[in-house]
């Protein structure tokens, strides 16, 4: 698969030899997506006679590009080497997105802060980025989008925005939080990583 398409949604094309080598031996199509305010990225395993599928967001950074699709590759690899015998976010993905992100903090001559980030991640991968508070918040420094309050930094109590709805952070979860709609006060649970405006 020709990959140099995605050279411009990285933080340098010197890294891609390393994707090609993760990658070379896998069948899938990479697909960028309108940006999805629940998600980075996702991987679909393949349908019958159909290839496997990974997207990714285009208007991530590229730091946030970068770490998204070495996790979605994990999935990727996860998938063609053990199938449904492995949970999503299980020990073998862990185990294989472990020694990508390793490979990755190697491959290139990274910002300090990223190498530290990544290497204290590759101990114990998260199922979502917005998981390791020190990565999440490394990637949007180096992408220039630290200003940009996700659901994450909120606290039980706290009343926020997310696509044009007010909502109450009620409890957090693993990777999402469980919030309070106001007005129909029904409940509802949002990924950590979504982007929102907090309400005075």
């Amino acid at each position: 698969m020709d990959l140099n398409p995605i050279a411009p949604f990285l933080p340098t094309p010197s890294v891609l030899p390393l994707i090609e080598g993760w990658v070379k031996e896998h069948t899938f199509e990479l697909k960028i997506t309108r940006p999805r305010s629940t998600k980075l990225g996702d991987f679909r395993p393949p349908r019958p006679g159909q290839m496997a599928k990974l997207t990714l967001n285009g208007n991530l950074g590229p730091y946030q590009f970068l770490t998204t699709l070495t996790h979605e590759i994990a999935h990727l690899i996860a998938w063609e080497q053990y199938g449904r015998k492995a949970m999503p976010h299980g020990k073998e993905w862990k185990m294989i997105f472990s020694t990508m992100l390793r490979e990755l903090e190697e491959y290139c001559e990274w910002p300090i802060a990223y190498s530290t980030a990544l290497k204290k991640h590759a101990k114990s991968p998260k199922s979502a980025v917005g998981g390791d508070p020190l990565l999440q918040q490394t990637i949007l420094q180096l992408d220039g989008m630290d200003d940009q309050l996700l659901l994450q930094e909120l606290v039980p109590g706290d009343a926020f925005t997310f696509k044009n709805r007010a909502f109450t952070f009620k409890e957090k979860r693993r990777t999402r939080a469980l919030v309070v709609e106001h007005g129909t006060k029904r409940q509802f649970t949002i990924p950590l990583v979504a982007r929102i405006e907090r309400l005075d």
